[in-house]
């Protein structure tokens, strides 16, 4: 069985990448979910004006776009600030947008990140994910057409591309960046490859649990040298008349293995872990010895200095930063990060980091109409300007998109179908005979599907409890047949009386009832089925060997 380790391969077409065969890729939906809102539905619901027909017919070869999982999962959020008097948000409409198609052993994701803010980069984005995702699930799922290798994935993503191209400008929409992943098993192998092709700052990550997170784009900018976070690097869409900008148009190829979840990102994500862009450091630059700024923020306070790192380490710290937000969510909640709730602590980080900035604009005086002088407000503004300087973060729209690597199934709550015993209302339980099925321990599931059903299997105990207290009868004993027996909600006080007179001292004493309870048995040569309350507590034995001493005080 072959194995593959986490090198990561890039290039500019199929060509330059391994070529290993994959499996046969089934066309079993579990997860199909798109934003944000609409998310690529909004050209096709734009044109029928809320046609009701479109609730039952495919779009981009799914029915159901709105069906979540939190083994593939998607967040589109605006990071910009919200006017305090008319409550609009800067940057709207969002520009960013996903999809995500999850199969049974497969997976394609797509994210979109339009260039500027309005109409256009939103309309191009849009049109970008449904020209793609249409043209792949066309190919592979109606048309028939499976790809046999690596290669021939990252080719039809390659040319999906240009349908997504050509969709932008049928639309008349504006420009745009995007990455495209698809998912597929290696053939003869337990491991997964992760095929991409991106264009522009819209870059892909895998998280192994063993080796922390990698970038797979990495080959579609130069981690070496010095960045402009300004600059897109390319983009999809009417850039040179009808032409798109394809300069870092990358395709790069990884593997990964069950379990591990791959995620793709837009640059109000990846940017704000940078940590130039979270002031804790400056970049490298030789030629101003006086670049580092040591003078302190207040005259109380100590100068702050910060340190100088290279590109290639801006990118480094950044990945083991993913890392540490990861883990510490882990900590918390002490299992492995889903796809959703990897989204979440992502999501969740940015807007922390970004909240100082978000209050300077939020600022309800910088909105107080007064006359105010041409110097007034230069200086308004520098102080303004000055703020957001120092404040952490960078205002963008983020969106992030997750898959947990695995061979899923469309039900995967398993541990629903265990059968429990059901309550019988009699103060009885009814226990599930021999000839009942449970689930095949050989299905194939997902590995994190295991870590929610201890906490499903003890909520459902739990619950049962609850009716047991609540519905059984304390003055009723039934004789226990063949998967029936007594439970009893009775509770017993477990202190000892006075003396022995009034009890055996290792008798449990009920405040209704002074006697020993009767346990009857199903037959003579069946042992009493006793629960827990039967059992008596038993009293610690005297040492034979000590002899117990008592002083009088003489005071």
């Amino acid at each position: 069985m072959a194995r593959f380790g986490n090198e990561t391969f890039s290039g500019k077409c199929s060509n330059d990448l391994p070529l290993l065969d994959i499996g046969h890729l089934s066309d079993e939906v579990f997860s199909s979910y798109t934003g944000p809102d609409s998310g690529l539905t909004f050209t096709i619901t734009n044109e029928d004006n809320g046609n009701s027909s479109l609730s039952t017919s495919e779009i981009a070869g799914v029915r159901n776009w709105n069906n979540k999982n939190q083994k593939a999962y998607g967040i589109c959020i605006s990071l910009y600030e919200q006017h305090p008097v008319n409550g609009k948000m800067s940057g709207d409409p969002l520009a960013d947008a996903f999809a995500i198609c999850a199969r049974k052993n497969s997976c394609l994701m797509l994210i979109a990140d339009g260039v500027n803010w309005g109409e256009k980069p939103r309309l191009a984005a849009r049109c970008a994910l449904y020209g793609s995702m249409n043209y792949i699930n066309k190919n592979i799922f109606q048309e028939g057409e499976q790809p046999c290798n690596t290669q021939d994935v990252i080719e039809l993503l390659r040319r999906s591309f240009d349908e997504a191209h050509r969709c932008i400008l049928a639309k008349d929409g504006g420009l745009t960046t995007m990455c495209a992943c698809m998912v597929v098993p290696v053939k003869n192998s337990e491991h997964f490859a992760v095929c991409c092709v991106n264009v522009g700052d819209s870059y892909a990550y895998v998280l192994s649990h063993n080796q922390g997170i990698r970038e797979v784009t990495v080959g579609s900018h130069d981690i070496s040298s010095e960045r402009d976070i300004r600059d897109a690097g390319g983009a999809l869409g009417p850039v040179n008349g009808k032409n798109p900008e394809l300069r870092n148009l990358t395709c790069s190829i990884t593997f990964a293995h069950q379990g591990d979840v791959v995620f793709l990102a837009t640059d109000g994500i990846s940017d704000n872990f940078d940590p130039v862009v979270t002031k804790l450091a400056l970049p490298r630059r030789e030629s101003d010895s006086n670049f580092n700024n040591l003078s302190p923020t207040s005259p109380t306070s100590s100068p702050i200095i910060r340190p100088e790192m290279e590109p290639k380490e801006r990118h480094i710290y950044a990945m083991k930063e993913m890392e540490r937000i990861i883990h510490e969510y882990e900590l918390v909640t002490e299992e492995p990060c889903s796809a959703q709730e990897l989204c979440g602590a992502l999501v969740q980080h940015v807007l922390s980091l970004t909240d100082s900035k978000r209050k300077i604009l939020e600022n309800p005086a910088l909105y107080v109409r007064r006359k105010m002088t041409l110097k007034d407000k230069e200086h308004r503004d520098s102080e303004i300007v000055d703020k957001m300087g120092k404040a952490p973060g960078k205002l963008d729209h983020a969106s992030v998109v997750a898959y947990e690597v695995g061979i899923m199934k469309p039900d995967e709550e398993e541990m629903e179908n265990i059968p429990l015993g059901t309550w019988n209302g009699d103060d009885t339980l009814s226990l599930p005979s021999s000839t009942d099925t449970s689930p095949s321990p050989t299905s194939p599931i997902s590995p994190s599907s295991k870590k929610s059903r201890p906490k499903k299997l003890f909520a459902r105990i739990r619950s049962l409890s609850v009716n047991t207290t609540n519905n059984s009868s304390p003055t009723h004993h039934h004789h226990p047949s063949p998967g029936l027996f007594p439970i009893s909600p009775k509770r017993f006080s477990f202190k000892r009386s006075r003396s022995k007179s009034e009890a055996e001292p290792n008798t449990p004493i009920s405040p209704t009832n002074n006697r020993h309870k009767e346990v009857l048995s199903p037959s003579p040569m069946t042992p009493p089925i006793l629960s827990p309350e039967d059992y008596p507590m038993p009293l610690p034995a005297q040492h034979p060997s000590r002899r117990s001493i008592s002083y009088e005080s003489s005071v």
